[in-house]
């Protein structure tokens, strides 16, 4: 499995970024204002990221002491990988959504509600960077180094 680039998120954030204000935009049209932006995401999005840093230094201490001892099998690593990679993709997808809806909540910043669509917008794309950097962070912590003592051509093993 290759390790998530970053590049692939930036193109997955900027490809988000005119979904998000296209269905703002669509919202907008039959309902006759912009859609809500809830204050409690950007809380779940950093409790998600915490989640994922903590995760992240659970699995690098394992792999760095190389505790493979039971504590943490192979099949949970490879879940917590599908996991990061999962949360660095949702993390830029997020940022890019609420980016345009902000970018689109910005010619109602006369209005009250306006500029709390656009601060909590804010609050929200900053939080799904947090969450792609922890994604990123777990992903990195699941690559296991190669052994010291692997075996040389000729069979003998390295000191």
């Amino acid at each position: 499995m290759r390790s998530t680039r970053v590049g692939t998120l930036v193109w997955v954030a900027l490809a988000a970024a005119p979904v998000g204000w296209s269905i703002g935009r669509i919202v907008d049209a039959a309902s006759g204002a912009l859609p809500p932006v809830p204050w409690i995401l950007p809380l779940l999005l950093v409790f998600l990221a915490v989640v994922l840093f903590v995760g992240a230094r659970t699995v690098r201490g394992w792999v760095e002491e190389r505790r493979y001892d039971g504590r943490m099998d192979a099949l949970r690593a490879a879940r917590l990988l599908a996991l990061s990679k999962a949360a660095a993709v949702f993390g830029a997808l997020v940022t890019g959504a609420y980016v345009g809806l902000g970018v689109l909540a910005l010619d109602s910043l006369a209005v009250p509600a306006g500029r709390n669509r656009v601060i909590l917008s804010a609050l929200v794309a900053i939080a799904g960077v947090v969450v792609t950097i922890a994604g990123l962070r777990l992903e990195r912590a699941c690559m296991v180094p190669p052994d010291d003592d692997e075996e040389d051509v000729d069979g003998a093993r390295r000191a």
